[in-house]
């Protein structure tokens, strides 16, 4: 079984997350994001699978770092940690290792790509919490990161 790597946007504005129905299997809420391309970092693929998917441009995006980024200099380039890292089975032929980032958004608008999810919600914890559509472990991993933007930022 392949494996690739995915991006995932745990997106906040004010009190809310950003949720959206995914295009293809239709039972399933998630979080904005898609595979990283092979010449693409986590991070290029990020702003673009958001730009993509819900229309939300890089300038009115902020970044929630987990801890800073190291120096850099040389032969790397130090990344910004993911909030959570984790492979699941996807229903083709092969597995998802996602690196979901937590980012804080300037703008509520949001204008999904021709082509992708057309239902999306900013839902609030209570929201979250309550809604049953969302798979269990899809909900807690979207309240322990609203929680955490919440506590880190503004």
């Amino acid at each position: 079984m392949a494996n690739y790597f995915t991006v995932s946007a745990l997106i906040v504005h004010g009190s809310k997350v950003l949720v959206l129905r995914h295009k293809r299997y239709t039972d399933l809420w998630l979080l904005p994001g898609g595979h990283i391309e092979l010449d693409e970092t986590p991070i290029d693929a990020l702003y673009r699978e958001i730009a993509e998917e819900v229309g939300i441009h890089k300038h009115d995006l902020n970044l929630i770092e987990l801890k800073p980024t190291l120096p850099t200099g040389g032969h790397s380039v130090s990344l910004p940690l993911p909030f959570d890292l984790n492979v699941h089975r996807t229903d083709g032929d092969h597995k998802h290792i996602d690196l979901c980032y937590l980012l804080r958004s300037s703008t509520d608008k949001v204008q999904p790509g021709k082509g992708e999810s057309q239902e999306w919600r900013w839902m609030n914890e209570f929201e979250i919490d309550e809604f049953e559509e969302m798979r269990a472990d899809m909900r807690a991993k979207t309240l322990s990161g609203l929680h955490f933007a919440l506590e880190h930022t503004e």
